[in-house]
């Protein structure tokens, strides 16, 4: 497989309890306008970057403790949804929500990844002091083909009342110019 090293920064845009948008920004080495065509598989370096601060969000911001669980991505195609806004969570999913365990959500992907729906799953470190600008980065890349183009992913914000953030169906190719 030919990998493109590239990084998505994803940001949090917390607004209360749930994040409801996200940003995404290209950073490294690699062109912002790929030429790498979809038929090659390539490789992401994912870089989480902090921005949920008493100062930024002081609506129920935690008075003790603020910090993030490990972060799961996957890569995946259409047939495969890590969760969704008004969907129904799997077990995994709620553990990562009320527990930030993310065992469960891991053996669900590697379902996923038997049926043929997930290509490649990372897991980026938790971020024990939510600090503005603290990250959490995978220590490898996340692999993503014409067939699984998509990216979800999924953290549990603590302490909280089952808060999580993530982003999920993020699609990584540009299907006007069939690239990356």
């Amino acid at each position: 497989m030919n990998l493109l090293f590239s990084t998505i920064i994803i940001c949090s845009l917390l607004n209360g309890a749930l994040a409801d948008s996200f940003n995404f920004e290209h950073i490294g080495e690699s062109p912002e306008n790929s030429d790498v065509s979809t038929s090659k598989g390539v490789g992401y370096s994912i870089t989480f970057t902090n921005n949920w601060t008493q100062e930024n969000h002081p609506f129920r911001y935690p008075p003790s403790d603020p910090h993030w669980s490990r972060f799961v991505y996957a890569s995946h195609s259409s047939a495969y949804v890590m969760w969704q806004d008004g969907g129904t969570a799997t077990k995994g999913i709620e553990n990562v929500a009320e527990f930030g365990s993310i065992s469960a959500l891991q053996s669900e992907i590697e379902g996923q990844q038997t049926a043929g729906n997930v290509l490649d799953d990372v897991v980026g470190n938790g971020i024990g002091n939510a600090s503005q600008g603290a990250t959490s980065t995978t220590g490898d890349n996340l692999c993503v083909d014409a067939s699984h183009p998509y990216v979800s992913g999924i953290s549990m914000i603590a302490p909280s009342p089952d808060w999580f953030t993530g982003v999920y169906n993020l699609p990584l190719s540009d299907e006007s110019t069939m690239t990356w």
